[in-house]
């Protein structure tokens, strides 16, 4: 059971799931694995070696069978204890669940951009943002143009859906974007583009594996005037990222590739 347990693990979509690799103190770590086991795979329980053997061949992350017992001792409604045939057995509960949410590291984080700093927000944008985000990137942003690109080519090996508006653009910048978008998909053919026809498109957004980013202004303006972006956990706000997944989903398929 134990090796078949780890591969299980191996192959896992964990992208719902708080980054095992922000926890760091054994009970959060072997909380997680509990979490993960019982919800994706159907296993209840286990014991304090399957756990060190997760974290270890799974996660290669070393956990010793002595902390992870002394980390149970103390955490009280966190986990049940099962006893099954003189092996003790733990059972994540939702206390325990809730406690790994509430520990969850950077579930709401702001970023601010300066007036007059485009330059300086393009990087903020590109390093500390984009770069950090987990699994493909669905992006909405209404109003585009040569600079979106500029942001667009620095994320590479990842998948984008770009949604946008064409017809906020006039005819002559329309041509002139339509241009730069065909030379762009030449080169970075990770990134899909398609056009929304209808005008209930306005705010900004972009939803990762692990976030839902809020733009306060256009991918191209900022740094033209005050704004800010905000990044929510999709796990600590889970209801307003799923209506966004929805939302963007629906208006995919009734958008048109450019």
């Amino acid at each position: 059971m134990r090796s078949n347990i780890v591969e299980q693990f191996r192959e896992l979509d964990v992208s719902d799931y708080p980054n095992f690799y922000n926890y760091k103190t054994p009970l959060e770590r072997s909380l997680w694995i509990l979490w993960v086991a019982k919800e994706k795979l159907g296993v209840r329980k286990l014991d304090v070696e399957q756990i060190a053997s997760i974290a270890l061949e799974a996660l290669e992350t070393s956990i010793s069978s002595e902390s992870i017992t002394q980390a149970f001792r103390r955490a009280g409604d966190k986990v049940h204890v099962h006893y099954e045939k003189r092996t003790r057995l733990y059972e994540i509960m939702k206390s325990g669940k809730d406690f790994l949410l509430s520990q969850e590291k950077g579930s709401m984080q702001l970023y601010y951009f300066e007036h007059d700093k485009p330059f300086t927000s393009k990087r903020v944008l590109s390093k500390n943002i984009l770069e950090n985000l987990r699994g493909e990137l669905e992006i909405v942003d209404p109003y585009c143009n040569e600079r979106t690109l500029d942001i667009l080519k620095e994320i590479k090996n990842r998948k984008i859906k770009f949604l946008t508006r064409l017809d906020n653009l006039n005819e002559n910048k329309k041509t002139s974007f339509l241009r730069e978008i065909n030379e762009f998909k030449r080169e970075y053919k990770n990134v899909e583009f398609r056009n929304y026809p209808y005008t209930d498109i306005h705010d900004r957004y972009i939803i990762s594996s692990d976030f839902l980013v809020l733009l306060g202004h256009s991918i191209k303006d900022l740094g033209s005037k005050e704004s800010f972006a905000v990044l929510l956990s999709k796990t600590m706000f889970k209801n307003i990222t799923e209506a966004l997944v929805e939302n963007f989903n629906k208006r995919w398929r009734e958008s048109t590739d450019i």
